[in-house]
């Protein structure tokens, strides 16, 4: 009888002793699940929603998309999503020489605003404008065209076209549907327009984008560089039976796409 009850005890014990290991494993596994939306939360309590802050942060464009170097700050807003207080802005050239940055103001989760001197136009007339998040989650860049001087489409821009260009790019789909044989039909927005217009022969990139000077960007500017290294698709332009540009009519187009192709 002793012996009987010496058994029912024992088995009682194991008994427990599982009940309880097997709760605490339940509530190992439940701290598992849910720890990532606790530590996002941070301290003081809060509605055990995970913040926005862990999601990651995107720019979407800036404005103005391009700018003339110069020592007057230039007030800039950089729109997309998932910005949060305390994140900062880094502006470095391709070299990674960076440019003062001032008056940063987180406004809301998809604006930001800051203030930047750039003096001088940097090598190849870009510079990169950075957002770090305060999280774990990575730097975001978009690229800020910066021209040594404003240019113009109608000014500036147009009359090398029609000298070098608008014979040939007349709509034609011999000539990628591209129309520059005057200013109305360059500034189109109509699929044989130049700025903005996805390539017919460089897809995904465009025929030009504002404020975006770099050859693996702007096809125009991949075009009338391509005598240093070969373009895209086809020929240089203008073609190597035609005279080429001047590198100040090279420099001109490049300055107009960099301040922000007006």
């Amino acid at each position: 009888m002793k012996y009987d009850t010496y058994i029912s005890a024992y088995l009682n014990t194991i008994k427990q002793y599982i009940r309880l290991h097997t709760t605490k494993l339940a509530k190992s596994i439940l701290v598992a699940m849910f720890m990532p939306g606790l530590v996002s939360c941070g301290g003081g309590g809060g509605s055990g929603l995970a913040s926005t802050s862990t999601q990651s942060t995107t720019i979407t464009f800036l404005s103005p998309a391009g700018t003339v170097a110069s020592t007057t700050p230039l007030p800039l807003g950089i729109y997309g999503a998932n910005f949060s207080s305390g994140m900062s802005v880094n502006v470095t050239d391709k070299n990674g020489f960076s440019y003062i940055v001032t008056s940063l103001n987180v406004q809301s989760s998809t604006t930001i605003t800051v203030d930047v001197v750039i003096p001088i136009a940097p090598a190849d007339n870009y510079v990169n404008v950075t957002v770090i998040p305060t999280d774990n989650t990575l730097p975001v860049s978009t690229v800020l065209g910066v021209a040594t001087t404003a240019r113009t489409l109608a000014v500036d821009v147009q009359p090398i076209l029609d000298a070098n260009c608008g014979t040939c790019h007349d709509g034609s789909p011999a000539n990628g549907f591209l129309d520059m044989s005057s200013y109305a039909a360059t500034a189109s927005a109509n699929p044989t327009g130049l700025i903005g217009i996805p390539s017919y022969n460089c897809s995904p990139r465009f025929r030009l984008i504002p404020g975006d000077p770099r050859r693996t960007s702007s096809v125009i500017i991949d075009k009338i560089q391509a005598f240093v290294q070969p373009a895209c698709n086809g020929d240089p332009m203008p073609p190597v039976s035609s005279p080429p540009l001047s590198p100040t009519e090279i420099q001109t187009i490049i300055d107009w796409v960099a301040g922000g192709a007006y």
